[in-house]
């Protein structure tokens, strides 16, 4: 379970990861390639609630974080026993989590979403579609936790099996619930949202079904849910809270994002969601070394191996961004066909392609951004990472509201804002992980 500092290494357990995030992003994708032929406001209706539904899944995605850092310690530091009762405590949060979501989503949204939406039409729709999709979050929480338990001890192969599955059920309810397919009641919109809530349940069956019949279920004691203790809670949580509360601001802020460009009109948002989309795509490379640099590095932390984490970090963004660059230039190879999976509308696709060379550029910087913070996180050091994130987040939406509500600009030059929010995150983030700090208040406590 003791990571080593190679290119073999990083390799192997970072693609496993990037097909689990291409899931969500291929869901994403199949949902507006298939709305996208129904109407503009039914578009845009899926690209907010799509957002905000990322937004729930990612205040989970954060706990899940906290647990994997605090899991690939231990199984640095040779503490199988341990990592059993972190799993377990972390499911428990997660799933208590995924209840207040839920009532949260049928109390509060449907009046929180006419204030913040102009079009009546599209916060209705954008609320229909969220409902759809939302009933599967408890299920989704377990394959959070799954996923930072194998990301953890870093057996990542059967994530590439639930990804796998996720996404092709995926396609096919979704042929079947938007448009009538195969036999399914035509529910347009709706069809789009519950078609990825089953493709997603389903998937998360398959991977406790997995779990429990491999040799980690006994060796690791999973789901035991003995010996429960208010301190392992609290450090779950100790670690996961600020990464929650950066999640929860960078999530805010892409869904202001979107708020905000609504109001420059739904044509704008229609064509911010194809950008969104191809955005999706190009950054999801980039997770998987992201997640690999956050349970690496604490791993070798777990090794007391402090020297080897800013060699570690230098090997897995030149892996980063290579690949980064590899599928933006394939993205601009084969653009004419990236937009037509997303939209038949001629017109539509001509207003985004400026915006999308943006996005290239704006994917090169996330390319290093993401593995740098990451990296912060992995030490341990949460708190730090959010400070960045807060800063970064700052700067972003200041930049947001001057150029689509104080003095409104062109649809790329909003889009820019995503470069300039990457660059500030990574420079900071260079400089913090350079100077050392992070080498203090190390996770060493036992369970």
């Amino acid at each position: 379970m003791k990571v080593k500092v190679t290119y073999s290494e990083i390799w192997r357990i970072s693609w496993p990861i990037m097909l689990s995030s291409l899931a969500g992003t291929v869901i994403n994708f199949t949902d507006v390639a298939f709305v996208a032929r129904i109407g503009e406001k039914e578009l845009a209706a899926s690209a907010l609630g799509g957002v905000f539904y990322f937004l729930l899944l990612m205040l989970g995605t954060a706990v899940g974080i906290g647990a994997q850092i605090i899991i690939s310690r231990k199984a640095g530091e040779d503490r199988p026993t341990e990592i059993g009762h972190v799993f377990d405590h972390s499911l428990v949060i997660l799933l208590v989590f995924s209840m207040l979501m839920l009532l949260f989503l049928y109390l509060a949204i449907p009046s929180l979403l006419p204030l913040i939406i102009n079009d009546g039409e599209v916060a209705a729709a954008a609320l229909s579609y969220l409902k759809a999709r939302s009933w599967s979050l408890p299920l989704m929480m377990m394959l959070i936790a799954l996923r930072a338990f194998y990301t953890g001890i870093t057996q990542t192969r059967i994530i590439t099996y639930s990804t796998v599955l996720m996404m092709v059920l995926n396609v096919i309810l979704n042929y079947g619930f938007v448009f009538g397919g195969i036999g399914f009641p035509a529910l347009g919109l709706i069809g789009a949202g519950l078609a990825s809530a089953i493709s997603e349940s389903l998937a998360v069956v398959y991977a406790v079904i997995y779990t429990m019949s491999r040799s980690v279920f006994q060796k690791f004691r999973l789901f035991k849910f003995t010996q429960l203790k208010r301190t392992a809670y609290a450090q779950i949580l100790t670690l996961s809270s600020p990464i929650m509360l950066q999640h929860f601001l960078s999530m805010g802020a892409w869904f202001l994002f979107f708020v905000l460009i609504e109001k420059l009109g739904a044509r704008e948002l229609a064509v911010s969601n194809v950008l969104r989309s191809i955005y999706m795509v190009l950054m999801t490379p980039i997770w998987g070394f992201s997640q690999a640099s956050n349970s690496m590095v604490s791993n070798l932390l777990g090794q007391n191996k402090e020297h080897e984490v800013i060699p570690l970090v230098t090997k897995i963004v030149k892996m980063s961004f290579l690949i980064g660059v590899g599928g933006i230039l394939t993205s601009i190879a084969f653009k004419d066909f990236l937009f037509r999976l997303t939209t038949s509308d001629g017109m539509l696709i001509q207003e985004a392609i400026p915006g999308f060379y943006v996005v290239c550029g704006a994917t090169l910087v996330f390319s290093i951004t993401m593995v740098l913070i990451s990296a912060i996180s992995g030490t341990g050091r949460t708190t730090a990472a959010m400070i960045i994130e807060v800063i970064s987040l700052v700067i972003y939406v200041a930049y947001i509201l001057i150029f689509t509500v104080i003095l409104p600009g062109t649809l790329e030059l909003v889009w820019t804002s995503e470069l300039i929010y990457r660059l500030m995150m990574g420079i900071i983030s260079y400089f913090y992980l350079v100077s050392g700090k992070w080498k203090s208040k190390l996770i060493t406590e036992k369970l």
